[in-house]
């Protein structure tokens, strides 16, 4: 299927959606909202895909709303936010298997929400995460104002946050907001190469680990103890750790297929 703001593709069970507006920076419109729900729901509920790769076309992630839009859809800003934007947010955070954020130059306003929202973040050099509402004399959204603290702590996010800062990739790497850099010619490469090495792994391993660790940052110690005692008592046993277990006695790959 075609979209009109969207280029979707998959290699080797890995999904790649990349959104396709160069010419206004990946700028989200109504369409690009619509069809960003429709692809990742589609991509959430194909058990075929085991990973998935979000990224943007041309010198951008994305650079947030598009303040050009005449006519939307949306009945203000919380319409927008809860009935446009909210559910491809639900999407990327429960399907159960990663999404890898691959950055290029800038990933600002509700563009670094959806970069921040994802499992997994490859960065190019010349990227960067920019909370930019304070410019408008707006607040963060998309969730930014949960995000940031949890990576900067309260105060640095505030900081970042009100005076509309840069946060560059090498920032990135150093709070944890980014799990690799690399060069922007490689960055392509480096996150296909990146999502082929997960696609390998255990599903159940990979969708698991990242309920359990989504669930954690709501939940105490041993709420999470007790759901991990849960899940890996389903999990002993089951064909893929049956193969996993063969896989490493006989020294070999493990075959999840």
């Amino acid at each position: 299927m075609e979209y009109k703001t969207i280029k979707v593709g998959k290699k080797n069970k890995v999904a790649t959606i990349e959104i396709n507006r160069p010419g206004v920076l990946n700028a989200f419109n109504t369409q690009l909202i619509l069809d960003l729900q429709e692809v990742t729901q589609l991509v959430k509920d194909d058990d075929n895909t085991r990973v998935v790769i979000i990224s943007g076309s041309g010198r951008a992630f994305s650079s947030g709303a598009d303040l050009t839009e005449a006519d939307s859809d949306w009945d203000g800003s919380k319409d927008a936010l809860l009935r446009g934007f909210k559910p491809s947010f639900e999407n990327i955070i429960s399907m159960p298997k990663p999404v890898i954020a691959s950055i290029q130059g800038p990933a600002a306003g509700i563009g670094a929400a959806f970069a921040m929202s994802c499992d997994l973040r490859i960065m190019s050099e010349d990227a960067y995460i920019l909370s930019v509402f304070s410019n408008i004399a707006l607040v963060p959204d998309g969730g930014l104002s949960w995000l940031l603290p949890k990576y900067l702590g309260y105060g640095k996010a505030y900081e970042y946050a009100i005076e509309a800062k840069k946060i560059d990739a090498k920032e990135c790497l150093h709070f944890g907001i980014a799990n690799k850099v690399t060069s922007s010619d490689k960055l392509k490469e480096d996150s296909m190469n990146w999502a082929l090495g997960l696609a390998k792994r255990s599903p159940q391993s990979l969708g698991n680990t990242k309920k359990l660790m989504r669930e954690s940052l709501s939940s105490s110690y041993w709420d999470t103890y007790n759901s991990e005692a849960e899940i890996q008592n389903s999990l002993t046993r089951s064909p893929q750790n049956h193969e996993a277990v063969l896989a490493f006695f006989e020294k070999r790959e493990p075959n999840f297929d």
